[in-house]
């Protein structure tokens, strides 16, 4: 009876139940991340003209994202990018409310923008830190 027993257990070559697992492909899958990709393309880029359209994208296309908000604010020291960035602070709602932005007329958007950033820049950076870069 065992010896009946021990050969059903037993499987011929190629009957094997179970194998090894299969390997790790190597691959990961992210989920796309457009924020960080069009920062980093941004600080890759050299040309005026093409760094201020990046930074236009990605301030109007994310929705208040502190990465794009530290990004435009190091672009207010910037001589060729600041009033760009002083003008997509103020548009895109990163220094106050949209309809509080038609009611100033003026350069008074530019010193909001400025004292914003000032106050904020610490409170950006981190939570900017927290997200992937």
């Amino acid at each position: 009876m065992r010896k009946l027993l021990l050969a059903s257990l037993l499987l011929l070559p190629g009957q094997a139940l179970a194998g090894p697992p299969e390997g790790v492909s190597g691959r990961m899958a992210l989920a796309p991340d457009e924020v960080a990709d069009g920062l980093r393309k941004y600080r890759l880029t050299k040309g005026r003209k093409e760094r201020g359209d990046l930074l236009c994208r990605l301030a109007l296309a994310s929705s208040k994202d502190p990465r794009v908000a530290v990004a435009l604010g190091e672009a207010l020291g910037d001589k060729d990018l600041s009033p760009l960035a002083r003008d997509l602070l103020a548009g895109c709602g990163y220094v106050m409310p949209p309809d509080v932005i038609v009611l100033v007329i003026g350069p008074e958007p530019y010193y909001f923008a400025e004292d914003w950033w000032k106050a904020n820049e610490a409170d950006l950076r981190r939570r900017a830190k927290a997200l992937p870069r």
